[in-house]
């Protein structure tokens, strides 16, 4: 994000639904949306790269400045639908805040069964999935950084008393 305000990590949401889009949200936002307690400064998304769906994505985000993390002041950069379709992750900073795109999560199944598995929630009057506990598990044992142990950590306790309720 290029500003002091806090990430608006909701109505990146939000508008990547009401454009129809395809896609799935992944990593700490995903966390949080099952029950958990960590607070992000990004929001992942699994998306599917077939043409008419890195267009809306493009479209959507295109008003918002959308440039790759560190890119290069005065150097230019074409965001585009094609861009998505040849790129397994994308790392944008835009002007509602950080979004990755991830084609092929480490971790995660492919993207339909990601799609399948996942928990659906009502939110601005559309579906959105978001990745099931055991496919977070799944991709946060990929990454293996010391915040996902953590974080698995939780989303077991959280698989567990959802088990139990």
């Amino acid at each position: 994000m290029r500003s002091s305000e806090p990430p608006e990590l909701f109505n990146i949401v939000k508008l990547l639904s009401e454009s129809g889009a395809d896609f799935v949200i992944i990593g700490g936002l995903a966390l949080q949306l099952q029950g958990g307690d960590y607070l992000t400064v990004d929001v992942d998304f699994a998306f599917t790269r077939k043409r008419e769906n890195a267009k809306l994505i493009a479209s959507a985000l295109a008003p918002y400045r959308p440039l790759p993390l560190n890119w290069p002041e005065g150097v230019p950069y074409v965001w585009d639908d094609q861009m998505l379709m040849n790129s397994t992750v994308v790392t944008l900073e835009t002007d509602l805040g950080r979004i990755d795109f991830l084609a092929e999560p480490d971790g995660a199944p492919p993207y339909a069964q990601l799609r399948a598995n996942a928990t659906i929630f009502e939110m601005y009057g559309r579906q959105v999935f978001v990745a099931s506990i055991d496919d977070l598990i799944a991709m946060k044992r990929a990454a293996g950084r010391t915040k996902d142990l953590a974080h698995i950590a939780e989303l077991e306790t959280i698989k567990k008393l959802l088990e139990e309720a």
